[in-house]
């Protein structure tokens, strides 16, 4: 094993802005709700004050001041405009839907101070694997909770953080030691990685990660092809790597799949037959696409989770939809409306102006990982393509939400996307 003296991150921890940027990615991995907080008056609601919460406002002013005494810390591009457009459209919309929404929404967007710490402040290849450290750590941490709950109940695993960002998270060391393979690595830090991400992966056992991390994979490979790096021995390495992940995931969620078996399997013989947890989110996307087409332009403004008051008018069409499903698997009408997965909920939240701002920042962080293709060589080369991708596939599984493991790591990835883009140095560790 690698001893844990000799890891990056205890080097990059005497550099005081660096270290604040790997204590605020540390806390921001932590769900909010199990951090220590502070209730404060906002307007009509409550708003908790974590660590995370103050740990993030500070690595902004940090970050601004950075930029401020150097005009070369942030380039100001598509993406940044992006990303400041979409986090805007997010406080606006939920300020004008009440406290609670705004709150909501703050969550979310202050997360974004992530990704502009990484870019003002990630210079070294040291830098970027201590950041990778800290993500290395953190799953083993969470492997350990998760194998000694499945040992006590078996299933899926949440962890310490839920199985949707467990999983979510594992992809990117897992991604981190597949790039290493590609490029001639398999010494004990790539072992590492591969073996806690993997074992991160099948317990979460997240279906939406698992399409990411196919898509990650497919990005290494599509790089290491470019780059003439792409030898049998190493894509087998991968295959195989993956063909692991699919098989352990898939047994665990086997009883998740319903839909596949409504759709290519034998008629059902009884109502519900073939219910799952992915029957449900057809039910919810219908929901949500009801909502959609009723506010197209800005949808209903941001809210989080919606309020019964928006989507109750679409019950009776869905029920009417999907009439073998159980009742248990539709939105309470009672209660509000918990987004499964952040793709529509953009869309039933902001509308078309605000898909249009995410599409516009997926865009130029796409641009921006190819452009590390060319100028950054070694590891790093190809980990704004594999990272961001898997980012995409995830956030399939889950909505957006502030305080939560996902959603700290989607800002991340476009902070590690930007930052790398625009470096000359070389990864060989």
């Amino acid at each position: 094993m690698v001893s844990l003296q000799h890891i990056a991150v205890w080097r990059e921890l005497r550099s005081k802005r660096f270290a604040l940027l790997l204590v605020t990615l540390a806390f921001c991995l932590v769900r909010a709700r199990d951090q220590p907080n502070v209730d404060v008056t906002f307007g009509s609601t409550q708003a908790s004050i974590v660590p995370a919460d103050i740990l993030l406002a500070v690595l902004a002013l940090v970050a601004l001041w950075t930029v401020a005494r150097s005009s070369t810390a942030l380039r100001i591009g598509l993406a940044p405009v992006a990303a400041a457009a979409f986090c805007l459209l997010i406080l606006v919309t939920g300020a004008d839907n009440g406290a609670s929404a705004f709150v909501s929404g703050a969550k979310v967007v202050e997360l974004a101070a992530l990704a502009l710490g990484v870019v003002v402040l990630l210079r070294t290849a040291g830098q970027f694997e201590a950041i990778v450290d800290v993500l290395i750590l953190f799953t083993a941490a969470a492997d350990v909770v998760g194998v000694f709950e499945f040992m006590r109940s078996g299933g899926r695993q949440a962890s310490f953080l839920g199985e949707h960002d467990f999983a979510a998270l594992a992809t990117l060391p897992l991604l981190y030691g597949l790039a290493r393979v590609l490029v001639g690595d398999r010494g004990r830090r790539t072992v590492l990685a591969i073996v806690l991400g993997a074992l991160g992966c099948i317990l979460g056992a997240a279906l939406a990660s698992l399409v990411g991390l196919y898509l990650g994979a497919a990005a290494l490979v599509a790089v290491a092809a470019a780059g003439r790096r792409l030898t049998l021995s190493r894509l087998a390495v991968v295959t195989a790597v993956v063909a692991v992940v699919t098989a352990g995931t898939l047994v665990i969620r086997a009883g998740d799949l319903g839909f596949l078996q409504s759709w290519f399997g034998k008629p059902a013989s009884r109502p519900g037959q073939y219910a799952a947890s992915w029957s449900q989110r057809l039910i919810y996307a219908y929901v949500g696409e009801k909502v959609f087409t009723a506010h197209p332009l800005l949808g209903t403004g941001w809210y989080g989770e919606l309020p019964p008051r928006e989507f109750t008018a679409y019950l009776p069409a869905a029920r009417a939809r999907f009439p073998d499903q159980p009742a248990s698997y539709f939105p309470p009408a009672d209660k509000p409306f918990i987004p499964q997965q952040t793709w529509d909920q953009i869309l039933y939240e902001l509308g078309i102006v605000g898909a249009l701002t995410m599409l516009a920042l997926l865009a130029s962080l796409s641009r921006a990982a190819v452009r590390a293709v060319r100028t950054v060589t070694g590891v790093a080369a190809s980990i704004p393509a594999a990272w961001l991708a898997a980012s995409i596939g995830a956030l399939a599984g889950e909505g957006l939400f502030g305080g939560t493991p996902l959603a700290a790591t989607f800002w991340l990835v476009a902070g590690v996307v930007l930052a790398l883009s625009g470096t000359t140095w070389t990864t060989t560790q």
